[in-house]
């Protein structure tokens, strides 16, 4: 997009010489070359102050709010880059998405959410979609209120194909969302418990959750055939397309694979996960509500998916296998991660270490015990926990070894001395403010590949 169709479009005076600028960033640090530097307003500090850095790093242009600058930006700041003058640096953020939307002349916008699985299903149907079409994705899990118009204003408006994820803490972020992106097809991973603080209850999350089908844009539906009733009166007139149990069978290999046999076609991905399976029936009705031969797809594309670092990443070592689940957790997904490692075949020993579940308001100590209970029942042998709320949790464990963290490095001293054991399967998990991939570091030399954190 160039500077002075930005310019002339919504009546920002523009300074310096017009470029085209590729991208959006609101972070100094990560800006790539080309990009449109937006100054955002924190709590903490002021996105104004690191003009000078994005232009140093090859920032394209920048807008900068009106009154920063009463004579202009500095001639030092005009050397490298265009400037343009806005009331308001995140509102115009979103006009900048607006308007990369009203260019869109694809076959097919998607918008992805859930409780669980929406990143993984996002990166899949970006993977798959790209063997039959030019396609763009919402970059890595920026799907919040700043995050989405960063990743529709950064998308190329050429591609055939447009797959965004959205997320939600509260009632109205969907629709908030839904009409900034404006989707054709609309996709519903899982239901569960998350976010709590803000949704304060199942019944808000769910409605929320719902959200997605709502905007006018939005011709087609997929979502799991339980809840299809759920959603019926929202679903309207739009077509509707379910999925769970088009799966008859699948194994998860001592070599960190999943072998899936989807409609009598066997195909196989280099991840773990009960949300694997999950996201593969749900990437087949996603391609068959596009049109697409979703065996044919699936079969070409699985196979060289790798996903996103810290979900299901399978981390082979000497003679044991680490799943490396970090990235987050909620109940749902904490369910689903323990059940994968209880079913990984080939391994005499199952570890779990976990991180506390965040944000679940008042249901925290009641969703920490159900998580102990869980934990009891499955055959796990030995149980690490770090945090606070993970003493409801190693309280429900009696049958079984359950150590209690409050220290990250003591559980890293401890993993560490202990070492990583033959014919063991462990798992790291836990909310992404436990930075439970710290514990990686107790692995990593004994790891068969290349581990950097």
């Amino acid at each position: 997009m160039f500077s002075l169709y930005l310019s002339k479009t919504f009546g920002w005076r523009h300074f310096g010489v017009a470029r085209r600028f590729e991208g959006v960033s609101i972070n100094s640090k990560t800006l790539e070359e080309g990009n449109l530097f937006v100054p955002l307003k924190g709590s903490k500090t002021d996105g104004h102050l690191f003009l000078e850095e994005a232009t140093g790093r090859g920032a394209a242009g920048f807008f900068f709010e009106r009154g920063k600058f009463p004579h202009g930006p500095p001639r030092r700041l005009l050397k490298r880059a265009f400037a343009l003058e806005v009331e308001n640096a995140l509102f115009a953020l979103r006009q900048t998405a607006a308007l990369k939307r009203d260019l869109f002349r694809g076959k097919e916008v998607i918008a992805v959410t859930g409780t669980a699985g929406k990143t993984t299903l996002k990166e899949l149907l970006a993977h798959l979609l790209a063997l039959v079409g030019f396609t763009q994705k919402s970059l890595g899990n920026f799907n919040s209120r700043v995050g989405l118009p960063v990743s529709l204003a950064s998308a190329d408006e050429r591609a055939d194909y447009w797959v965004f994820e959205l997320g939600a803490s509260e009632r109205g972020n969907l629709t908030e969302g839904g009409k900034l992106l404006r989707p054709t097809l609309a996709v519903l991973t899982s239901l569960g418990k998350a976010h709590l603080e803000g949704f304060k209850n199942f019944e808000n999350l769910s409605v929320a959750k719902g959200e997605v089908f709502l905007p006018p844009s939005v011709r087609k539906a997929v979502l799991p055939g339980r809840f299809l009733n759920l959603y019926r009166s929202t679903l309207g007139d739009k077509e509707i397309f379910t999925f769970g149990g088009e799966v008859s069978k699948y194994r998860f290999r001592p070599d960190g694979r999943t072998e899936i046999l989807f409609e009598g076609t066997l195909l196989e991905v280099p991840l773990l996960g009960e949300g694997v399976v999950r996201g593969v029936e749900a990437a087949a009705a996603v391609l068959k509500a596009l049109g697409l031969p979703a065996a044919e797809v699936l079969k070409e594309g699985l196979p060289t998916f790798r996903g996103e670092r810290g979900r299901m990443q399978p981390l082979l070592g000497r003679g044991f296998l680490v799943v490396d689940d970090s990235y987050n957790a909620n109940p749902l997904s904490m369910r689903s991660a323990l059940e994968t490692l209880v079913r990984v075949e080939g391994y005499e020993r199952r570890v779990a270490v976990l991180g506390q579940m965040l944000e679940l308001g008042a249901e925290s100590r009641r969703e920490h015990e159900k998580l102990g209970d869980l934990l009891e029942k499955l055959p796990i042998n030995e149980v690490y926990l770090f945090g606070e709320e993970m003493r409801f949790a190693c309280d429900r464990v009696r049958s079984k070894p359950c150590r209690l963290f409050t220290d990250k490095e003591e559980l890293l001293k401890t993993l560490k001395r202990r070492e990583p054991r033959r014919g063991t399967v462990y798992l790291i998990k836990g909310s992404r403010g436990t930075r439970m991939e710290e514990v990686l570091e107790a692995f990593s030399p004994f790891l068969e590949g290349p581990f950097s954190p």
